[in-house]
């Protein structure tokens, strides 16, 4: 069973749903709980005793999010044994439980939160290293993106494992659990662009 962290700030957010899907296509008849990130507990985690968790992107900028609606959250990322997948704003969300900053890549217009901000979208091409998510993929893939924010510094006890010349951290892991982080979806794959799939299926693996 996967256990799915929805970030999105309403419960109703697109990312959540689009990784079920996939997982669904790569997985068929695995279960898949979907649950929000306000009522994550690490008791709930040990209750429902799932194989990995996901945890998804989120809708909106961190600063609205109530500080207190991710303390679960953050407790299961830093003590949870299961292999964690943070994906996109879950990426993000790792950084920040370790103590990064994560901020607008760039702001090309003025406005508030997103509106006016730089936001890299569609398929781009990533350069990855040759271990762990992306073991047995070519040296540079071509994943979907949808960010405004990016992970500013690489947190403590975590490794660069993706960059781009539009982001400099696409991915991460941690240096010695099973704690990763991409900053795309690769839940987001077509038959001309399968390397999410690849992505979401080492991970499973793992």
């Amino acid at each position: 069973m996967i256990y799915l962290v929805d970030n999105s700030l309403d419960g109703n957010g697109a990312s959540p749903r689009e990784i079920a899907a996939s997982l669904g296509r790569i997985a068929p008849g695995t279960q898949v709980v979907t649950e929000h990130h306000s009522r994550v507990t690490r008791a709930r985690v040990a209750a429902l005793a799932p194989s990995h968790i996901i945890l998804s992107g989120q809708s909106h900028p961190w600063t609205m999010y109530p500080a207190r609606s991710l303390v679960g959250v953050f407790d299961v990322i830093r003590r949870a044994e299961q292999p964690v997948l943070g994906v996109c704003g879950g990426h993000q969300q790792i950084a920040l439980c370790h103590g990064a900053t994560v901020g607008l890549m760039r702001r090309i217009a003025p406005g508030d939160g997103y509106e006016g901000a730089f936001r890299e979208r569609g398929f781009v091409d990533v350069d990855v290293s040759s271990g762990g998510l992306f073991a047995g993929l070519p040296g540079r893939i071509a994943v979907w993106a949808s960010h405004c924010d990016e992970v500013k510094e690489l947190p403590p006890g975590f490794e660069r494992t993706a960059a781009n010349p539009t982001c400099s951290l696409q991915a991460m892991q941690h240096a010695s659990r099973p704690i990763f982080g991409v900053q795309f979806h690769p839940e987001l794959f077509d038959d001309a662009h399968p390397h999410g799939r690849s992505i979401l299926e080492r991970f499973l693996a793992s």
